[in-house]
């Protein structure tokens, strides 16, 4: 049998471990809470500077590359068709020259 005492701290022990379990509950939800406060700031953040760099006309570094190695490859393209162009007249060049003077030859 169950004194009175003993009821009563059985009670007072039951009652702590709910108010602790609640503590506990509450604890996670504010932990919880503050960290989805956290991601949405974030999320406002990252957007404010997305739309800022939008704004700005900037140029992702990956479109910077493209134009580059196409621009590389542009001026290795005219500098070849500059030395294709020298070769050409320095060809109807000679041609010219060896028929004026095959040209004379027959005069």
């Amino acid at each position: 049998m169950q004194t009175k005492g003993s009821y009563f701290s059985e009670e007072k022990m039951k009652n702590r471990s709910t108010i602790f379990s609640d503590l506990s509950k509450m604890a996670q939800g504010a932990a919880s809470l503050a960290d989805e406060m956290r991601l949405e700031v974030k999320n406002i953040i990252n957007a404010r500077d997305q739309r800022k760099q939008n704004e700005s006309n900037l140029v992702t570094y990956e479109d910077f590359e493209a134009l580059t190695t196409r621009l590389e490859s542009l001026i290795s393209r005219i500098e070849l068709l500059e030395i294709t162009i020298e070769n050409t007249k320095k060809v109807k060049k000679q041609k010219s020259t060896v028929s004026k003077k095959i040209s004379k030859r027959k005069n």
